[in-house]
């Protein structure tokens, strides 16, 4: 199928390369311009178990834990069980066993071979069964007999635990860290990891194979041993599919979009299987044989590929005929174009805003914009099908249309006109507009029909179908009221930072070069228990023009908020905003979200830069560099020697100054992530920061 420019803009991100270690770095899946179709690494052992980390793949032998290319991270005379990767990529953890059966969590280095970091203390917690990290790295789970315990990573500390009814063999995180779900034998429980309560206990009179998340955590995935694939919901943890006939049903994983399930049956053949059209099933055959896990891992071109062993060896094989997720793309695009629709226009009163923003206007313009995607979407799907003339209808005057690749059209024709219809290579379809069907096919909407036999166009308009509230339904809402409210509330904004913009220019802090913005907006999710749930989402960020920012932003090096009029005077509306008409969202126990994002440019650090330890020491600090999580190290001996560092003390920089200046922040349950983002140019124009706040369930 051919995919538009639009759905490449949408599918394709930027290129992201990161990495942890020397040894891990040699190791990714691939940083390499050649890009193949399957890449195979001999391996000394063929793995029992296999765990991605961005481009790189762990793997678990009986007696070792491996890259990619086989080189050995660690072995071991015990048997070793249960590997779990810290998201972070700076260590992983592992269950040894004796041969007596005594059992040990122990926890190694990924950047030195065999050092061991940690490990658990089993008189006092007991004997360890599972080891899970959570997704953003600050805390590792580990269950035993005596239950649930929940360690900071780093040292090891002890931080909670958890009282089971069972001792878990395997456990999962979702990545929005809302859900763990842990199996043992038959069973499978699923705890609100916020609230430590079970949501739902399954028993399945069979053994559970595997469990797995989709990205995004919409889907969960049970298998068990007599080839039976269970789909829950994640709102409700109903049943949404079960399929059957998938063999020994040995292991599973969702594709990035959550569109196709990959399902090992035997050892020698994995069942490709389209979560939106079940009967849609491939078998992919591995003739080497000892197949026994699998796992999607992104190359250094950020795109997927399927990783899983076989005898003696590991295959990385792309699956290039793999549709997207139409609906996916199509919604998430519409949410982007109608969040800047329904913004008031400079100039816009309130009063012409709410005559052009109203229910049916909202209602319309969504399915505009759903067309136009669509469309885009779909490309030229005429020139792969075959059209031919089908029945005519004399009750309702329409003329079947048929195509081989899609659903049929309904042309009305009067019936004097019906005989110039003589052959469908008459037929020139023009302004063709595309819609999405429940199942993730298209299906044309809007034609116009020229018959080359009477010279007459014909209109074919089925723009009033139903919209594509099977992906939405109701969770995607924001009532029209809160809508208005949150517009009259981002007025407020703007007029405050106008004010405190014009004072930075009186005291020369900053001039008309540089450009501070703020936005908000309501944004619909659901909460661990899913229930619908609206949060509020504020954004700031600041633009200086080039050839000022040396001096009106960070200089070069330079890395504490008041060494940046730009960023000292973002940070003051910030104060004033949640000290004035935004406080009522700040509330006691509340959950926040805070993304910071500090930025650096790509000049060479020749000498070290002294760092004073303001804000303390870092030591595997878990950030996001370049959209993927990794650690981070800054200390005040070691001092500052990659832009990387620099760039993470003025995310930092702003943490410190939210969590001193702002009244009442503290007493919030308040959760930051820092963002660091190293860009390829030069220049003080890349050195700058934003920071986004999400307020959860507030209104």
């Amino acid at each position: 199928m051919k995919i538009s420019k639009i759905a490449r803009i949408i599918l394709v991100a930027s290129t992201v390369v990161t990495s942890f270690s020397v040894t891990a770095q040699s190791d990714s899946i691939l940083q390499t311009a050649n890009r193949k179709t399957e890449y195979v690494f001999n391996q000394k052992e063929t793995p029992i178990q296999i765990v991605p980390y961005n481009t790189i793949v762990f793997s678990r032998t009986l007696h070792s834990i491996n890259y990619v290319r086989g080189n050995e991270l660690y072995r071991t005379k015990k048997e070793l069980s249960n590997l779990a990767v810290n998201p972070s990529g700076v260590n992983v953890g592992v269950i040894e066993i004796d041969k007596k059966g005594k059992k040990d969590a122990k926890f190694y280095s990924t950047s030195e071979v065999d050092t061991e970091i940690a490990s658990l203390n089993t008189k006092k917690y007991g004997q360890p069964s599972a080891i899970a990290y959570t997704p953003d790295a600050r805390k590792v789970l580990i269950a035993t007999d005596k239950g649930l315990f929940i360690f900071e990573p780093r040292k090891m500390e002890f931080l909670d635990m958890i009282e089971l009814e069972f001792t878990p063999e395997q456990m999962v995180i979702s990545d929005n860290a809302y859900y763990l779900t842990m199996s043992a034998g038959d069973r499978v429980a699923v705890y609100n990891l916020e609230q430590k309560t079970v949501r739902r206990d399954w028993t399945y009179g069979v053994d559970v194979t595997d469990m797995a998340f989709s990205n995004g955590s919409s889907d969960f995935a049970v298998l068990t041993n007599d080839g039976i694939l269970t789909i829950y919901d994640t709102r409700s943890f109903n049943i949404k599919n079960t399929i059957e006939d998938l063999g020994d049903g040995i292991a599973c994983t969702f594709n990035e979009d959550g569109k196709y399930i990959l399902v090992v049956t035997s050892p020698e053949t994995l069942e490709i299987i389209n979560l939106v059209r079940p009967t849609d099933r491939n078998t992919m055959l591995i003739e080497d044989g000892g197949v026994n896990d699998l796992t999607f891992v992104k190359d250094s071109s950020d795109e997927s590929l399927l990783v899983f062993p076989a005898n003696m060896k590991l295959y990385a094989r792309r699956l290039q005929n793999l549709e997207p997720h139409f609906a996916k793309l199509i919604t998430d695009e519409t949410d982007l174009r109608m969040a800047e629709w329904e913004k008031m226009m400079p100039g816009e009163s309130i009063e012409d805003y709410r005559l052009r923003v109203n229910d049916e206007s909202r209602a319309r313009q969504r399915r505009l914009f759903e067309d136009e995607i669509s469309t885009q979407l779909a490309g030229d799907l005429l020139s792969g099908t075959t059209m031919s003339l089908g029945n005519y209808d004399r009750t309702n005057q329409v003329l079947a249309i048929d195509f081989s690749t899609m659903p049929t059209i309904y042309l009305p024709v009067p019936e004097s006109n019906v005989t110039a219809f003589h052959n469908a290579d008459d037929l020139v379809l023009s302004n063709v507009q595309y819609g999405l069907l429940p199942d993730d096919t298209f299906e044309i909407i809007y034609a116009q029909v020229f018959n080359k036999a009477d010279g007459n166009t014909y209109e074919y308009n089925n723009l009033d179908r139903v919209s594509m509230d099977f992906m939405s339904g109701d969770a995607n809402i924001v009532s029209l009221e809160l809508l208005q409210q949150q517009q009259m509330e981002e007025l407020r904004l703007q007029e405050l930072r106008e004010k405190v913009v014009q004072e930075a220019r009186n005291m020369q802090l900053i001039s008309n070069h540089t450009n501070i913005a703020v936005n908000s907006k309501v944004v619909p999710d659901y909460d661990a228990d899913g229930n619908n749930i609206l949060n509020y989402e504020v954004n700031f960020t600041y633009q200086v023009d080039p050839e000022f920012s040396a001096a009106e932003d960070f200089p070069p090096g330079k890395y504490l908020v008041n060494e940046s009029g730009a960023a000292s005077s973002m940070l003051k509306i910030v104060k004033e905003a949640f000290e004035g008409d935004f406080a009522q969202y700040i509330k006691a126990g509340k959950k926040l979200k805070v993304t910071i994002s500090g930025t650096a440019d790509a000049s060479a650090i020749i000498r070290t830069i002294a760092y004073n330890g303001c804000y303390g020491d870092f030591v595997d600090e878990p950030v996001y560099e370049n959209g993927v999580l990794t650690a981070i190290s800054v200390t005040k001996a070691n001092g500052i020697k990659e832009n990387r560092q620099l760039a993470f003390l003025r995310a930092e920089g702003v943490k410190d100054f939210l969590q001193t200046n702002i009244e009442n922040l503290d007493q919030m349950d308040a959760n930051y992530t820092i963002r660091v983002d190293v860009s390829e140019g030069k220049g003080s124009e890349f050195r700058r920061i934003t920071a986004q706040f999400t307020f959860v369930d507030v209104f």
